[in-house]
């Protein structure tokens, strides 16, 4: 998209503005500042985000909003959690949409403990890999070849319905409102629209939902409404309140069947027929959230849990793990040896991840040794502190656990001599981290919620995007296209199979210090995700005092990103070596970087992929910080 004069200068100001007071150059006489507005230098862009009874963090202003009126009006963290999910559904639709996955992890203050529920919507059951190669198809992402069943109303219904206290109607009411009155898009959103213009006028019904009665567009701004999406969840409403006598949890689950198993599946399951998709009504109405037990590592003193390896989620273990074996406080947040460290410490896992990792219902994962603490060690002898490795080799779990002895599927084993001619196809890598080819992203969002009682939630939705997602007739769902992060090679343990759900990118993270829950942290980012996570934790855990207790602070501070992996989305090409490093990198500390060896890019400052997001509960106080960071719209909220 070209953007006009006016908008170019301003960014070209706000970058160069940026830059000048990241090195210093732009100065402000403290006598020109009231002594009670002088800030230290270095203070975060934004203020301390704290209050004593709960605090939410999300991808949009409004969606925070939407979960923080239903705390305010007595509901838990999962009513929150769930009515953010839903209202996000609506408001990030560049990011999120209903028709695509939601992955869940909560903390039920009386249970005491954390549990996963995997949104992650499932391939119908017709298809495996040879449907696809017989007919010549690909699992590029767009259109209905790598469509899988909506995930994320089963996982929010789930959640709503087994920890929740609320009803469906009442937490889906902030997402009916906007979408029934309608909302400003934000500028993001309308520049998805703008850019996805080719793919929107192929599907009449993505033309009469994204675009205005007269076939313009919406400028940012302008308020749009989505009459169809509302229609839908009224009619989930419809269901409830039909059932409700037999309780709530029966209300609840009459709503989601209406989904999976009623006349709104069948109405979609009609579209997708008639467009020739390999799908029918026993693939959404058989179709679950899995509820299941999380993964997870200790890390100094902390307990991190994330989604299973049907998640791209234990990376952030594994590298935990290794980077223990390592004094990372004393090298310093952003020096050379720390970067240097922390990105050849995920090199390795991401080896493990795109060998190893996939839907636990069809593969035995050695999960045992890919956690154990030896094996880490093991690991992390391999890394040269003073040159970048090029080659992409997994490890040799097997040795450390106890249930699984054989891998009969690919292994990473990709040495430097076979990387430079795989590295330098750009489009191709563009759309393997899932960018079209300028550079935009098919991307995630990111909910946290903590309430008065110490329950947490935490999601990571995606998917039914803008860029690629088919509306499916009138019902406002737009089709996942999740479909693109398998593997169409029969070697591959992530292969596409009947009922199988990718080993998907999304990534969300709980913390706790020992026993004690402490934060929930996540964000978008496709591969990127858990590199964010991974630098926003640290900055946490390993700097401390360098940010108490504006949790923004540590949020804020530079980041790197590698691409020595291959990519998720289709069609998988590796970015071996690549390592991108945003400008408030010292100079210094680029240039040894690229000295060691590290093929590597300059960002503008802030110009990483993702916005972390966050809420914690401060162990010292027992007060709720909640933070996000400046990268994108994340907004934060405590009371």
């Amino acid at each position: 998209m070209k953007r006009g004069p006016a908008e170019r200068n301003r960014r070209r100001t706000g970058i160069l503005v940026a830059a000048l007071i990241a090195t210093g150059f732009l100065r402000i006489a403290p006598a020109q500042v009231p002594l009670q507005d002088q800030q230290p230098a270095g203070s975060a862009l934004r203020p301390a985000v704290m209050g004593p009874s709960g605090g939410v963090s999300t991808g949009h202003p409004l969606t925070t909003a939407a979960a923080f009126g239903i705390l305010l009006k007595g509901g838990n963290a999962f009513d929150a959690g769930v009515a953010s999910l839903l209202a996000g559904g609506v408001l990030e639709q560049d990011l999120y949409s209903l028709g695509g996955e939601a992955l869940v992890l909560v903390y039920p203050k009386k249970e005491a403990k954390v549990t996963s529920i995997v949104g992650q919507g499932w391939a119908p059951h017709a298809v495996d890999v040879d449907w696809y190669l017989t007919r010549q198809k690909n699992l590029l992402g767009a259109g209905l070849d790598p469509a899988v069943v909506p995930g994320a109303l089963h996982a929010a219904l789930t959640v709503l319905e087994r920890w929740g206290t609320m009803s469906f109607e009442d937490v889906a009411a902030p997402a009916i409102g906007y979408a029934e009155g309608g909302f400003p898009v934000r500028p993001s959103t309308a520049r998805a629209i703008q850019n996805e213009l080719e793919f929107i006028a192929r599907w009449p019904t993505n033309k009469t939902y994204w675009l205005k009665p007269d076939g313009s567009l919406y400028k940012a701004g302008e308020t749009i409404k989505l009459p169809a999406t509302a229609r839908t969840l009224r009619r989930m409403v419809e269901a409830e309140r039909a059932a409700k006598a037999r309780g709530r949890s029966a209300g609840i689950i009459a709503a989601r069947d209406r989904f999976y198993k009623g006349d709104i599946a069948r109405e979609m399951v009609k579209f997708l027929r008639e467009h020739n998709a390999p799908f029918d009504e026993r693939d959404f109405a058989e179709y679950f959230a899995r509820v299941e037990e999380p993964a997870r590592t200790t890390y100094r003193g902390y307990t991190v849990y994330k989604h299973g390896f049907g998640s791209q989620g234990p990376v952030l273990l594994q590298t935990l793990n290794i980077l223990e074996q390592f004094d990372l406080h004393t090298m310093g947040y952003a020096s050379a040896d720390y970067l240097h460290t922390i990105v050849e410490a995920m090199k390795l896992a991401y080896a493990d991840r795109d060998s190893y990792y996939a839907d636990p219902a069809f593969v035995k994962v050695p999960s045992e040794g890919l956690l154990s603490k030896a094996y880490a060690k093991e690991r992390a002898a391999l890394i040269d502190r003073t040159r970048a490795s090029t080659t992409f080799v997994a490890g040799d779990p097997l040795r450390f656990d106890s249930q699984v002895k054989v891998w009969p599927y690919w292994k990473a084993d990709v040495r430097a001599s076979a990387t430079s001619a795989r590295a330098g196809s750009d489009p191709l890598l563009l759309s393997s981290l899932g960018q079209d080819s300028a550079g935009v992203s098919k991307d995630t969002t990111h909910m946290a919620v903590i309430d008065k009682d110490g329950n947490i939630f935490d999601v990571t939705p995606s998917g039914g995007w803008v860029t690629g997602a088919v509306i499916l007739g009138d019902t406002g769902i737009g089709m996942s296209v999740r479909g693109e992060q398998f593997w169409l090679d029969k070697t591959r343990a992530n292969q596409i199979r009947p009922h199988a759900r990718p080993r998907y990118t999304l990534t969300p993270s709980l913390v706790f210090k020992g026993d004690t829950p402490m934060m929930a942290l996540g964000t978008p980012g496709g591969d990127n995700q858990d590199q964010t996570i991974l630098q926003a934790l640290l900055s946490v855990v390993e700097f401390w005092d360098d940010w108490y207790p504006n949790l923004h602070a540590a949020l804020e501070r530079p980041r790197v990103q590698t691409l020595h992996f291959y990519g998720s989305f289709w069609p998988h090409e590796p970015g071996f070596n690549k390592l991108n490093v945003e400008a408030t990198v010292p100079d210094a500390v680029y240039n040894e970087l690229r000295a060691r060896g590290h093929n590597v890019s300059r960002l503008r400052p802030f110009g990483m992929s993702g916005c972390a997001t966050a809420v914690m509960i401060d162990p010292a106080t027992g007060n709720r910080f909640a933070a996000a960071d400046p990268r994108r719209d994340c907004y934060a909220m405590a009371y």
